[in-house]
């Protein structure tokens, strides 16, 4: 028993699971995992056995008989064969080729030539069997004629290369932003400045003033709109204010509002 089809009966038993995709959707499936058996030239015609994997699971359809309008032109035979395969209950059991008539004896069907491979329609037609033409187009065919590959992987940056993590400090790319957000630089004297001096008590007064207005504004608002007992909103000020009034804490701070009054923002370009 060989294990490989003929060129013949493979094209043949692929027009007709196209053919008979409606009446046994799996049998490409079964086709696919089969080997095939026993073979006869009939004298008016082929046979084929075909053994189907027995761990495959049953047929989608169990329609029992001999299906199929699949025909093709053999060797010097001046009219086509017809074929079908044979199923019961769904399962594909075997390939008949009949010659309608015509002598096959002298025809070795594993080495004879063919063509004009064609089924029949519901009106009689003949439509040639052609699968690039007869497939129904589907995406996934697509997705393997795509033009968006991937870039290589880059390679490890050389001596004058631009630092690829550092395309944020473009001077163009800045220039950008600066228009389209705005720019916040040093003010003037800031900038001139070649040191940062100590703050003075002035200072530390001013932001301490400051801080005890916010404190009491956020005190008041605790108290009116949150519900906040008064005497403990009280104390709690109380304790924020003793934290601001040492020394260090009024230093640092007086700093950070220096710092800050050392920025100003100029508006985007219009």
């Amino acid at each position: 028993m060989s294990t490989r089809f003929t060129p013949l009966e493979s094209d043949i038993l692929d027009a007709l699971a196209w053919d008979l995709r409606d009446i046994a959707p799996d049998l490409g499936g079964q086709f696919a995992e089969s080997l095939p058996g026993s073979r006869r030239n009939t004298g008016s015609g082929l046979f084929t056995e075909l053994i189907v994997d027995r761990s495959r699971p049953p047929p989608l359809t169990d329609p029992t008989g001999r299906f199929g309008t699949v025909h093709a032109m053999v060797g010097d035979l001046p009219d086509p064969i017809a074929f079908q395969v044979e199923l019961r209950q769904g399962r594909l059991l075997s390939l008949h080729g009949d010659a309608y008539g015509q002598d096959t004896r002298a025809i070795d069907f594993a080495r004879v030539p063919f063509d004009q491979i064609f089924v029949l329609n519901d009106q009689g037609e003949s439509i040639a069997f052609d699968p690039a033409v007869l497939m129904q187009p589907s995406p996934l065919l697509d997705l393997h004629r795509h033009e968006d590959h991937e870039p290589p992987f880059p390679a490890e940056p050389r001596a004058g290369d631009r630092d690829p993590h550092r395309w944020a400090q473009e001077p163009s790319l800045q220039n950008v932003l600066d228009v389209v957000f705005g720019k916040i630089e040093p003010s003037a004297p800031a900038a001139a400045a070649a040191g940062e001096a100590p703050p003075d008590k002035a200072d530390q007064t001013s932001v301490l003033i400051g801080l005890w207005v916010a404190i009491a504004a956020v005190a008041f608002l605790a108290v009116v709109f949150f519900d906040v007992p008064f005497f403990f909103a009280v104390v709690l000020a109380g304790v924020v204010g003793q934290t601001l009034h040492k020394p260090k804490v009024r230093s640092a701070l007086a700093r950070g509002a220096r710092r800050l009054g050392q920025y100003e923002y100029r508006p985007p370009q219009r």
